[in-house]
């Protein structure tokens, strides 16, 4: 740790050095390097700049880039320091290699970055099951052979947790942010971990010796009194929330975050989750956005000598700043500059409050950007349902606010059960308005989600409060009608046909329409018929009781083709007003 006063540096006559290793070797001295430049940040991968001297106008050509020592996927090292002493401050791999030709002259331009930008490179799908995020970010850098790690764990276990088409270092970043976790990149390493307010400065800066240049500012706008998120418990059917524990404070300045907060937040910054969220995520949410708003109570930049044994994710002290300002800051950026032998550090300290998901586009575009996405869902009409040119069962339907007199475009229809020859088959009718969904917000890939009721096309069954009433109603008037109230289920034709499942009267009812009836309930079984009741089987017909009575009011007659047997183990009588035996 300095004094503050002159800077730890170990040099006689203060001559800026510099070394350039590609693929392990030293870069000819016969290249004339104009500029180098490293830059290191929180949350960003590694990168490095080379300016160098080439192309000649009289020979027509660049030598320097003519040759293979500078091309892309080349290693690279930098370093820096004094009197040829010096010290490794980027490591990484060559990715860009430009010329440039000015009225001042032409150069090579050399841009390099660290081994973890393989992770920004391609969008990628992945289930991780019964995983903390530390246990998914670990499993995601272990996919990286030319990386080392070091994963502070992190709280909740998720059941289930997905990568969804997002590239391996927006999910590592937006999981870390969600945790409260910085990500730290350094030289092939990625660390991640929560910011340490806590630990020993790095360096005393003062202004006047160590400080060349200093700017901050602190701003009451990113300080929050509370934080609180919330979200649905489908199994308690209830709103659950969790209240943010305030971090370690910044320690930067003589005014509070807490003072701060009071001048222009709202008592508790709310945070909303309407999915099911468990309290343990719910907890780390609240948690990261407080440190968030610490991270962001001051924030600024200072300017010192070249000095390479600083990094991300370091304390300095400040002095001579005033007590606004005074006091340790944690170090978020360091940009090492050097060029026409003069080398200046640059140090960024604190973070703004917003998340990385406002900083960068991390979901795909809407219809994956090969045409412009359809936004939300939209209204339709049925204009056909056969003659689907795929054969997909496909509908044809209209969509009145891109062309309202345009024939339309061929939909799918969600179904309630849909499979090879099985399924719910009930579709619109033309004419009918339908809700469309796009698969992708693809506008070319329509799916009809339902259908919908208006005043113009009004339900079958008016609303009401206690909602007893369900069924369907076909266009003919077929109904299948429920009564949540009397527990009564009815199926009818609009002939009157009809049967009646019928809890209320503990009965059951089938009707024709011809008169005839047939009803279950508690006396037993009784049949109307308006007309003839035929009972006729190709077997036997049997007919038992503990009394049987049967009555014709005309005629009665009993006929057995093989035989005709009445018997009785009591009394047998046959009466009339005339006996004719034989």
């Amino acid at each position: 740790m300095s004094n503050g006063r002159v800077l730890p540096i170990q040099s006689t006559t203060g001559a800026t050095s510099f070394d350039i290793l590609v693929d392990g070797n030293a870069l000819p001295q016969t290249y004339q390097l104009l500029s180098i430049v490293t830059h290191k940040e929180v949350n960003r991968v590694p990168m490095a700049f080379l300016v160098l001297r080439d192309g000649d106008a009289a020979s027509e050509d660049f030598a320097v880039s003519n040759e293979d020592k500078l091309i892309p996927g080349k290693t690279i090292e930098i370093k820096m320091g004094y009197d040829s002493t010096n010290t490794t401050v980027f490591k990484g791999i060559i990715i860009k290699h430009g010329i440039k030709v000015r009225e001042g002259g032409s150069v090579l331009e050399i841009s390099c970055k660290d081994e973890s930008v393989k992770m920004t490179i391609g969008r990628k799908n992945k289930y991780f099951t019964e995983a903390k995020d530390s246990d998914a970010i670990e499993e995601i850098l272990g996919g990286y052979g030319g990386l080392s790690k070091s994963v502070e764990a992190t709280g909740p276990t998720h059941q289930e947790l997905v990568q969804y088409y997002t590239t391996d270092w927006d999910f590592m970043l937006s999981r870390a942010e969600a945790n409260g976790k910085l990500v730290l990149v350094d030289d092939g390493k990625v660390t991640v971990k929560a910011p340490d307010f806590g630990g020993v400065e790095q360096l005393t800066l003062i202004y006047g010796s160590t400080l060349f240049e200093f700017e901050a500012e602190m701003d009451a706008r990113s300080q929050y009194q509370g934080v609180t998120s919330s979200s649905w418990d489908y199994a308690g059917q209830q709103m659950v929330q969790a209240d943010g524990r305030p971090p370690g404070a910044n320690p930067q300045g003589n005014i509070r975050e807490s003072s701060l907060a009071g001048v222009a937040g709202p008592s508790s910054l709310e945070l909303r989750h309407s999915g099911h969220v468990v309290d343990q995520e719910l907890q780390a949410w609240a948690d990261a956005t407080l440190l968030k708003s610490h991270l962001a109570k001051i924030i600024g930049r200072a300017m010192i000598q070249g000095f390479p044994d600083i990094k991300p994710g370091n304390m300095v002290k400040f002095e001579g700043v005033g007590e606004r300002f005074n006091g340790k800051a944690f170090l978020t950026a360091v940009r090492h500059e050097m060029n026409a032998g003069a080398w200046y550090t640059h140090l960024q300290f604190g973070r703004p409050v917003q998340w990385f998901y406002e900083e960068h586009e991390l979901a795909e575009k809407p219809a994956a950007g090969l045409l412009p996405g359809v936004n939300g869902l939209q209204i339709g009409l049925v204009k056909g349902l056969e003659g689907d040119p795929d054969g997909d069962d496909r509908i044809k339907v209209q969509l009145p606010v891109v062309d309202a007199q345009a024939e339309g475009i061929w939909a799918r229809l969600a179904s309630l059960d849909a499979g090879q020859n099985r399924g719910f088959v009930f579709r619109p009718e033309i004419g009918d308005e339908v809700i469309v969904g796009f698969l992708n917000d693809d506008p070319r890939d329509p799916v009809v989600l339902g259908m919908l009721h208006s005043s113009a096309k009004p339900a079958p069954i008016p609303a009401k409060d206690d909602n007893h009433e369900k069924g369907l109603v076909t266009r003919s008037e077929m109904k299948l009608h429920f009564d949540d109230d009397k527990k009564i289920i009815t199926v009818e034709t609009p002939g009157g046909n009809k049967a009646i499942l019928d809890d209320d009267a503990g009965s059951i009812t089938l009707q024709d329409q011809n008169g005839n009836k047939i009803v279950m309930d508690s006396n037993g079984i009784a049949l109307e018929s308006a007309k003839d009741i035929t009972l006729k089987a190709t077997g036997n017909v049997k007919v038992e009781g503990v009394n049987l009575e049967q009555k014709a009011q005309a005629q009665f007659k009993a006929e057995g083709s093989a035989g005709l047997e009445l018997k009785s183990s009591a009394i047998a009588k046959l009466q009339g007003s005339l006996v004719q035996i034989n």
